[in-house]
């Protein structure tokens, strides 16, 4: 333990541990003069860039691509609607937050500046695909709830009919076909009433709004 401590304080700025055998190494070094190893082609972590990928575009992996760790990034991506990976993406950032530069140097290495754009990159198909799953829910509720709003306001206007009609049975003892001798005229110009039948018994009419594919029926029984 001690002698692990000691050598990561005898670490020089311009020196590196080497990728197979942990070893001190000069930082420009391509192959380890301790082990022969060739060194993998990376560069130190920016814990600048890691916080703002992890904060901004966690929740689509970024952060993990930018680390290399790409199985992981997939699977924050392909998961990132169930807005758990963000979750952990906050965690993570906390984390990365409170660590110092230098241990996340030691711990992380990132490909070039290549992991940067990979991630910024998947991050932006991500959002992107995180809008057409909103869109792709909300629109259809957005439809339903007009539709809703349409026959609502069909079915006003046939309950506006409906108490003229019973008010034209009272002083006539039936029911009229004719709006005018009602006196009821439509209110919305995309709403339209057509009266199908009616006698001293009954009446049957059918409201229909310009934007519904399906009419409303009323009848003497609705009312």
């Amino acid at each position: 333990m001690s002698e692990s401590i000691e050598t990561k304080q005898s670490k020089g700025i311009d020196e590196k541990f080497c990728s197979e055998c942990g070893k001190i190494i000069k930082i420009k070094a391509e192959i380890c003069p301790k082990c022969g190893v060739r060194q993998r082609n990376n560069e130190r972590v920016s814990k600048t860039a890691l916080l703002l990928l992890t904060f901004f575009l966690g929740g689509f992996g970024a952060h993990k691509f930018y680390l290399g760790k790409n199985w992981q990034g997939f699977f924050y991506l392909i998961f990132c609607w169930t807005w758990i990976p963000g979750l952990i993406a906050l965690i993570e950032f906390i984390i990365y937050a409170f660590t110092s530069s230098e241990v996340l140097q030691e711990k992380y290495t990132v490909k070039g500046g290549a992991g940067v754009v990979i991630a910024v990159v998947v991050g932006g198909f991500g959002i992107i695909a995180l809008i057409g799953i909103l869109a792709a829910i909300a629109i259809p509720q957005f439809v339903a709830y007009k539709n809703r709003a349409y026959q609502v306001a069909t079915e006003s206007e046939l309950q506006v009919l409906a108490t003229a009609e019973e008010n034209y049975f009272l002083q006539h003892g039936q029911y009229s076909s004719d709006l005018q001798a009602m006196n009821f005229t439509e209110t919305s110009p995309e709403i339209t009433i057509e009266i199908i039948s009616a006698d001293n018994t009954c009446y049957e009419a059918v409201g229909t709004h310009q934007q519904l594919q399906e009419s409303i029926t009323i009848d003497c029984n609705s009312y």
